[in-house]
């Protein structure tokens, strides 16, 4: 077989990122000492060198592109925001008062297995994984303080909880691109969704139902102040009633603000100071994401996008094929953009010749597309999921990989699904011109 050298030479600059961080992470004997940062900061230094035909300020535009779209200044926004919101709120006890409140009230068996299925109905009711870590984050941070709780599992719960909505919900951006392009419905896609999303995420619960077994009551303080939940109690319910992160993560913000000075836990510039030091604490996250996808733009300029995508057809051979090829080719492209939505966009239209081709339901493809690169979403160690949550518990990213288990479970169902056709459906005649 012949190898696309031009090809193999584009997409070689996640090939030194992915060589860069797990062997000098390897080699040291912890993850947690190698910068993720600095490997992307490598990765990209490379990836300048290797462009050829430019000059020096047309492909460092390239990367200024790449990381200045509107989808990565509004993530930016969120984390600067979100950082605030946690920030302001722990200084006027609202975490605290709410970790308190839920220790009381849950039965210390049943709190992992807790965190996800809230997780779950938050992140189904506003389509937002990103929306349901930053809601959940700092409560689930809290509790894991208090339990004595190994941090990464306790946001790896988080993660797993957020990436049952982005990937099943009705609203989820992730959903309607990929029932809009392969010419489906939404309900149609979640019925066919619901087949791999609803067993893996009942062996989730399994598994920390089990995991929880055995933990003990911790002290909690009886004279709880229920007024102080009131913030975070406001946030979740906005989340669930759709109103968009940012909005309520500014509302959010203020009400701590008012109610911090009103009951003296910090003046107008202790609040301030609050906001800054959250702000802060999220910049190197910031930095990460930018860097990422300034160097998946060059990756895609220098054509290793579209190399990897005509590999992960060659395997196609028939209907089972052509559907393994589409959740690879969802999964590799998610890999190279480090963003699910991003990912479903740019492979929809090969995705959907695949189908008309060789007989993929429209409904299916949809499903596959959107499943794979959610999976992937949250196995990458610069997915802003991961990192994301991180930075709320103070712990490497790569500490959350063998902790997220719904995203394991899912790739088996899914896996099943191509194998066994499940679930068996009846010919799609749904004309949508």
């Amino acid at each position: 077989m012949k190898v696309d050298k031009k090809g193999l030479l584009g997409v070689s600059p996640l090939i030194f990122f992915l060589v860069f961080f797990f062997t000098a992470s390897i080699i040291a004997g912890d993850f947690s000492k190698v910068s993720v940062l600095v490997s992307f900061f490598f990765s990209t230094v490379y990836a300048v060198a290797i462009t050829k035909g430019l000059s020096l300020p047309d492909r460092v535009r390239i990367i200024g592109r790449g990381a200045g779209t509107t989808k990565m200044m509004f993530v930016a926004w969120i984390l600067m925001c979100a950082g605030g919101f946690t920030t302001s709120a722990s200084e006027m006890g609202c975490i605290d008062e709410t970790v308190n409140g839920l220790l009381s009230i849950l039965p210390p068996q049943y709190i992992f297995a807790s965190l996800f299925v809230t997780g779950c109905f938050v992140s189904m009711a506003t389509g937002s994984g990103m929306g349901s870590i930053v809601a959940l984050g700092p409560i689930a941070v809290g509790i894991g303080e208090a339990t004595g709780t190994n941090m990464s599992l306790i946001c790896a719960i988080i993660v797993c909880g957020a990436m049952f909505g982005d990937n099943l919900s009705f609203i989820s951006d992730t959903t309607v691109i990929a029932t809009t392009t392969q010419g489906c419905e939404l309900k149609d896609k979640f019925y066919v969704n619901i087949w791999i999303a609803i067993p893996a995420a009942i062996i989730t619960i399994i598994l920390y139902l089990l995991l929880g077994v055995g933990t003990e009551a911790v002290a909690v303080k009886t004279d709880i102040n229920y007024v102080k939940v009131l913030p975070y109690l406001l946030v979740i319910l906005m989340a669930m009633a759709g109103v968009d992160v940012l909005v309520l993560l500014l509302i959010g913000t203020l009400f701590c603000g008012a109610m911090g000075m009103a009951y003296g836990d910090f003046d107008f510039y202790g609040w301030i100071a609050a906001i800054e030091k959250g702000m802060y604490g999220m910049s190197s996250l910031i930095i990460i994401i930018l860097l990422a996808a300034g160097l998946m733009a060059l990756i895609t300029h220098n054509g290793g996008l579209e190399y990897l995508s005509k590999q992960c057809t060659r395997i196609i051979r028939g209907r089972r094929s052509a559907e393994a090829a589409i959740s690879l080719l969802s999964a590799v492209t998610c890999i190279c953009t480090a963003n699910n939505t991003i990912a479903i966009f740019t492979i929809a239209p090969a995705a959907k010749q695949i189908s008309e081709q060789y007989g993929v339901d429209p409904r299916k493809a949809a499903s596959l597309m959107d499943t794979s690169s959610c999976i992937i979403q949250e196995l990458i160690p610069y997915s802003i999921h991961l990192l994301a949550a991180a930075a709320m518990g103070g712990v490497a990213v790569t500490t959350l990989i063998p902790y997220v288990y719904y995203p394991y479970a899912l790739l088996f169902f899914m896996i099943l699904s191509i194998i066994f056709n499940i679930p068996r459906l009846k010919a799609y005649n749904k004309n949508l011109e």
